[in-house]
């Protein structure tokens, strides 16, 4: 192995010395002067473009805010109309075990789920919505439900 670098060394300084021999032309070297010059000035100008682009950006996250836009208007709060119903378990499912946290969710499902879920509920149009509370266990399934209203699809 040692051979090998001492052939590497040997042949790095013969390299050496042919290249301190050989001298640019004084264009090429002036060329190559100018050619720096001019390139560290465009990267100058770059670099300030770049600086006020982001200068400006800086400035417009901070004033955008300031602008008045008109106040959203809040929508009148819906009174909370409480059922007197029951909560009717859903078949066919575990019921929550005591440690087990539940939440109440209110939302629209067409009348036609309540009854394949073995509810009934009385319905003048087969596109009616019913707006039912929910009780949904953590693991994320419903376990009863209470009809609140049901509303004709007109």
């Amino acid at each position: 192995m040692s051979g090998m670098n001492d052939r590497l060394s040997s042949a790095m300084r013969k390299l050496a010395v042919e290249a301190a021999r050989v001298q640019p032309p004084p264009e090429r070297e002036l060329a190559v002067l100018a050619e720096f010059d001019r390139r560290k000035g465009l990267s100058r100008l770059r670099w300030m473009g770049v600086a006020g682009l982001t200068a400006a950006a800086f400035a417009a996250v901070l004033l955008i805010p300031l602008w008045h836009s008109p106040a959203p208007v809040a929508p009148a709060p819906k009174a909370v109309v409480e059922s007197e119903e029951a909560f009717v378990p859903i078949p066919y499912i575990t019921p929550l075990a005591p440690y087990e946290r539940a939440d109440i969710v209110r939302v629209d499902l067409p009348v036609t789920a309540l009854i394949a879920a073995g509810l009934s509920a009385q319905a003048a149009e087969p596109g009616a919505t019913a707006q039912v509370d929910v009780v949904v266990g953590q693991d994320g399934r419903a376990h009863a439900v209470r009809l609140v209203s049901i509303v004709d699809a007109n």
